[in-house]
């Protein structure tokens, strides 16, 4: 991928994955399920730099994904009280998406620089 346009499209899914996953994360940040249960694992987003341009964007799953917390009125807690919840930062997740709409809006704008690019050098050989 080496066209300026081709670059900031990749970077308008990355961040959009980024908002995606963040959103979820908020989303899910009161679930609770019984201790040792399945419950919701929280997730991130790994960007790597490709060779020719752009960045390719994969969703991970967190670890630590869980903690134990005390909460004896929930029904899904154990004898002692105890249930399973996410591990999730609020603050931080309003920081990441904070930064996903900013990176987002710079590739858009680096979109847009490339297509009236494109436009005047059509233009110029009408």
């Amino acid at each position: 991928m080496n066209s300026v346009a081709g670059i900031a499209a990749s970077g308008m899914t990355a961040a959009t994955l980024r908002l995606s996953v963040s959103a979820s994360k908020l989303a899910n940040i009161e679930d609770v399920a019984p201790v040792g249960a399945a419950d919701y694992q929280p997730q991130g987003v790994q960007t790597t730099a490709l060779p020719g341009g752009g960045v390719s964007a994969t969703v991970v799953t967190l670890k630590p994904s869980s903690f134990n917390a005390y909460d004896p009125t929930s029904p899904m807690a154990n004898g002692q009280g105890l249930v399973s919840m996410p591990e999730i930062d609020p603050v931080s997740e309003v920081a990441n998406q904070m930064q996903g709409g900013q990176a987002y809006a710079f590739q858009l704008k680096t979109f847009q620089v490339a297509n009236d690019e494109q436009k005047s050098l059509l233009d110029m050989s009408a």
